[in-house]
């Protein structure tokens, strides 16, 4: 069955796209989104300004939960376009600062921040948890402390903690073409979070790792080399590698990263 055409009802005052973003075309298809509530393709030669779609079964099944809050994921993907990023964090602090600078907007940045409340501490890999999402808008739209779920007020307080004694990883990728990496970090066969330099370092927090004898795996790896100006070029994508690691105990693990136009390899230390 052929994809519908959404097209959007807004009230006055509502977000608009930017300039760059109006020709983007909305389709309704949520085979294309794998049933999650949307997905963005960049520009290609059949959709040259890129393409959002979205699933409205997903979108009924949220608008049920948190009325209003579906609306912030169409934001979420027009910022995968206007970043030309796959990074599910930037795309949501795009989407969160976007909304926050019309007045209109603000309903849609409280429901959807129960709605993420909500999902609590539901993990994915490229997302974090429900309330790092929450933590992450919160934050970027600048929403005052005193207007938070009191369990986000106490998730973002335990950050506090696990950023203070846990265990950081940066990732370190070599002067080249090079220069840029997103990947999906496991520790031990658990995923554990996104891992990138592509958007600027953004190191992966988690908790104190114990001494011993670890497996840290690379998986889901994109490669990118990016301009100072901040074009970014795809270099290779779905690449893998792995490496076993002692660890002392020490707070900051450094992940090297070595492509040498055919195979992916990796190398943990600690700092």
């Amino acid at each position: 069955m052929p994809a519908a055409t959404c097209v959007a009802q807004r009230t006055p005052g509502q977000w608009v796209p930017p300039a760059a973003l109006r020709n983007v075309p909305v389709r309704a298809d949520c085979t294309m989104t794998r049933h999650n509530v949307g997905v963005s393709l960049q520009p290609t030669l059949f959709y040259p300004n890129g393409a959002i779609f979205l699933c409205p079964e997903r979108q009924r099944e949220i608008e049920s939960q948190r009325p209003g809050a579906s609306r912030f994921f169409l934001v979420h993907e027009y910022g995968h376009l206007a970043l030309r990023s796959r990074e599910e964090a930037v795309a949501d602090e795009w989407a969160a600062k976007q909304l926050a600078i019309v007045p209109a907007e603000r309903g849609t940045l409280r429901a959807v921040l129960s709605y993420f409340v909500d999902e609590g501490t539901l993990f994915d890999p490229l997302y974090g948890t429900g309330f790092d999402r929450a933590l992450r808008v919160a934050l970027a739209a600048g929403i005052a402390e005193k207007e938070w779920p009191l369990p986000l007020v106490a998730y973002a307080k335990a950050q506090e903690v696990k950023r203070a004694t846990g265990t950081s990883l940066t990732l370190r990728v070599p002067d080249g073409y090079t220069n840029a990496a997103q990947l999906v970090v496991c520790i031990d066969r658990q995923p554990i979070g996104v891992l990138s330099n592509v958007e600027g370092e953004r190191p992966l927090q988690l908790p104190k790792l114990s001494p011993g004898r670890h497996l840290i795996q690379a998986v889901r790896v994109w490669l990118y080399h990016t301009e100072p100006a901040g074009v970014k070029s795809e270099v290779a994508r779905g690449l893998q590698a792995e490496c076993e690691f002692e660890s002392t105990g020490k707070r900051v693990i450094a992940i090297d990263l070595r492509f040498d136009g055919e195979n992916l390899s990796i190398r943990a230390d600690e700092r």
